[in-house]
């Protein structure tokens, strides 16, 4: 992995923030720039959620995709491809069993069988119909023993394989992941990546509780759209696509 390409910050609010800030300053940063934060206060989730990460215990980072052919209604590949390298990094460190309990939970959450792992958080810039650039904020845990209660379902690396690892050294295995499936991606096959996507998504094989606006329901996962609404299908057979916030998972 070329170095260079990581600058170290020790505490912001948010490494998208503050990457996002760099680019519109003018600044001109490479393909793969990453910003790593050895504490980041105010971290955003897709629900509007924050966390805050301690230093030596997860990874918390915002990562520059530049891409000349992703279309704005294609945007969600970048989820797909971020997901994929995240779990590819998580797998070099499991053993065959507990590589099966790996899934991405819908959009972009990492699970480890029913506990989050990894989040991913990806803003876009689009120039007309066209991504100039993402930003994939990529938040990791590694080494944490034990989460505050507000996070029941957290996990991390350390717990499921009993081992301490080097933060930067996951850092620099998901760079390598990243730089092998690039290739393909800024080519526009976006074909593996959903491919891959769709075969490990959380709760993709039967049917299981959602709740929308109109209540609660039992359904099943059919698809994601190249814009990332989830399609779910009904006992009765109804279909419906639903944006990011428009349903969220029950537990069973």
């Amino acid at each position: 992995m070329d170095t260079s390409l990581l600058e170290f910050i020790d505490q912001v609010d948010s490494t998208n923030t503050y990457l996002t800030g760099q680019i519109a300053s003018g600044r001109d940063l490479p393909q793969l720039h990453t910003v790593v934060c050895r504490q980041q206060t105010a971290g955003r989730g897709m629900r509007g959620n924050t966390w805050t990460s301690r230093p030596g215990d997860s990874l918390t980072f915002s990562i520059l995709l530049r891409s000349d052919m992703l279309q704005g209604k294609q945007q969600f590949a970048v989820s797909e491809l971020a997901a994929w390298a995240v779990m590819r990094t998580f797998a070099y460190y499991m053993n065959e069993d507990q590589k099966q309990q790996l899934r991405v939970k819908w959009p972009n959450d990492i699970f480890y069988g029913d506990r989050k792992l990894a989040g991913i958080l990806i803003e876009h810039s689009l120039t007309g119909t066209r991504v100039d650039y993402s930003v994939i904020g990529i938040g990791m845990n590694i080494n944490d023993e034990a989460f505050p209660p507000e996070l029941p379902s957290a996990i991390s690396l350390r717990m499921i394989t009993g081992r301490s690892l080097e933060p930067m050294e996951v850092l620099i295995r998901l760079h390598s992941e990243l730089a092998q499936l690039l290739p393909d991606f800024l080519l526009g096959r976006y074909q593996d990546v959903h491919r891959h996507y769709m075969k490990h998504l959380y709760r993709r094989d039967g049917f299981f509780l959602f709740t929308d606006i109109q209540g609660q329901f039992r359904a099943q996962i059919k698809d994601v759209t190249p814009e990332g609404r989830l399609v779910l299908q009904r006992e009765d057979g109804w279909e419906r696509a639903y944006a990011f916030k428009e349903v969220r998972f029950d537990a069973e």
